[in-house]
């Protein structure tokens, strides 16, 4: 027997559990794509390991043949265009069978994008052709982003398929790629060739989408949230039967405890059971056996390594927010309760942004971006709560005490 669990980050799960509103979307918007009919542009929010990427690979499964697909990841420091190019090159290596003509198509749109730079013969690097002024590239980012959407469309046209384009850690994006890309999904919803578009970030891409054209904000926009009770049994329970395999009750549920409805946790603490058990069924002590390795990986990876990055002053900030529970809190609240004004540790907040311990789902607000890091500091504050941190929080509130009672000039 397999085993049906794969924590391996973005990996598909044997079964998506809890995502019925999303899966029922993605299929509808198949269906029109198929019908050559305009589909919703379809946006998944959510902290780490929540399963957006999960959507997206299955948007681009559900298509198989039919579809045309280019999956996108962000990285912060490429365009979009750029990000499409390097897909289009892999797009024609890897498609088969595509038409010879539509592979000419995109042959003739990456020949006709200009260059930044140039390789040299026999591995003598690149040589740049002058630096270009902002204005300029936005101009060369755009042009190229429109010629090399405009030969995808074409290429998909020519194979008698629909266009996919899936984009993942989108809240990377700039906004100005965004623009163009929004407006040419827009455009070709017009048309009798309509891209089906779907994207993936963390909770801040709504920060970006109201950049964005105002019918962006039309788009289907899900926000992920921990599988209940019992979704998160289903997700357990389902995978193993379907292998001819079964799990004690007592078992069953001191998986669904542990993970708390996160479903990386999810998929790790039940491939772990699944690993150790002997025979037909899980039982309770295969799950004990394996819970302590399992918890101390998982806190290494998720929260231990990413603490120890932080300033005095950041943890300080990290354990009060903490303290104030689950899900998203005021940063006003945050502030407060440090005893300072929200514009006083905005620079720490946007230094524990950068480290990717926090975000911002709304203007105003703050979450962890990993689950259940509210619950590990609270575990382990006296661990973290150091001489180094406490002096931090009294100086902050300090500092706070001397503005107030400094004499006015």
């Amino acid at each position: 027997m397999n085993n049906p669990f794969n924590p391996a980050p973005g990996a598909p799960p044997a079964r998506i559990i809890g995502r019925e509103a999303e899966l029922a979307a993605l299929r509808e918007s198949v269906r029109r794509a198929k019908l050559r009919q305009a589909p919703t542009p379809a946006v998944f929010l959510g902290q780490r390991g929540m399963g957006k990427t999960v959507l997206l690979g299955f948007l681009r499964e559900f298509g198989n043949r039919e579809t045309l697909s280019v999956a996108i990841e962000i990285l912060p420091d490429r365009t979009i265009a750029a990000r499409l190019r390097d897909k289009i090159d892999a797009l024609l290596a890897s498609v088969e069978p595509l038409p010879a003509r539509a592979g000419h198509v995109l042959k003739r749109a990456l020949k006709a994008l200009p260059k930044v730079s140039y390789e040299l013969p026999h591995q003598g690097g690149a040589i740049a052709l002058g630096a270009a002024s902002d204005s300029e590239e936005q101009r060369h980012d755009h042009d190229s982003l429109i010629a090399m959407l405009t030969a995808l469309q074409d290429a998909s046209r020519i194979a008698k398929r629909y266009l996919t384009i899936t984009i993942d850690e989108v809240q990377d994006a700039d906004v100005r790629s965004m623009q163009t890309l929004a407006s040419f999904v827009h455009e070709s919803a017009q048309s009798d060739r309509p891209i089906l578009l779907a994207a993936a970030g963390l909770s801040e891409t709504r920060d970006l989408i109201d950049k964005l054209r105002t019918y962006v904000q039309r788009w289907d926009m899900f926000d992920l949230r921990l599988l209940t009770l019992p979704e998160t049994v289903e997700a357990i329970r389902e995978p193993i039967i379907d292998e001819g395999a079964s799990i004690d009750e007592d078992a069953l549920y001191a998986l669904a405890a542990e993970s708390g409805g996160y479903p990386f946790f999810v998929q790790a603490y039940a491939s772990a059971a699944w690993t150790a058990h002997a025979g037909k069924a899980i039982t309770l002590a295969d799950v004990e056996r394996t819970l302590p390795d399992v918890r101390r990986r998982n806190e290494m990876s998720f929260y231990i390594r990413p603490l120890a990055r932080l300033t005095s002053r950041e943890m300080a900030l990290a354990l009060i927010l903490a303290e104030l529970g689950p899900g998203a809190h005021s940063f006003g609240d945050v502030a407060r309760a440090l005893g300072r004004d929200a514009r006083d540790v905005s620079s720490t907040r946007g230094s524990l942004i950068k480290k990717e311990i926090i975000s911002s789902p709304v203007p105003g607000l703050v979450e962890f971006r990993i689950p259940f890091t509210d619950r590990f500091l609270r575990e382990h504050a006296d661990e973290y709560r150091s001489a180094d941190v406490q002096a931090s929080i009294e100086d902050i509130s300090r500092q706070r005490n001397d503005q107030k009672h400094a004499p006015k000039r």
